[in-house]
């Protein structure tokens, strides 16, 4: 059981990274939109990155 259990685990692991990378590069080529939201878009990340790097400074 303990032996099946230390194999089973990684497994899962690798099958959830690879689900993981599948699901991103699905929303990587999905269209942006409108203008308009693309440039909501934009503002989003640069105000997550700004914050990101607030918080790295602190």
């Amino acid at each position: 059981m303990g032996q099946t259990i230390t194999l089973v685990i990684p497994v899962f692991g690798v099958l959830a990274l690879l689900y993981t990378f599948w699901r991103s590069s699905w929303v990587t080529r999905q269209e942006v939109g409108t203008e308009r939201m693309a440039r909501i878009a934009k503002n989003i990340s640069d105000g997550a990155m700004a914050f990101l790097k607030a918080e790295y400074r602190v």
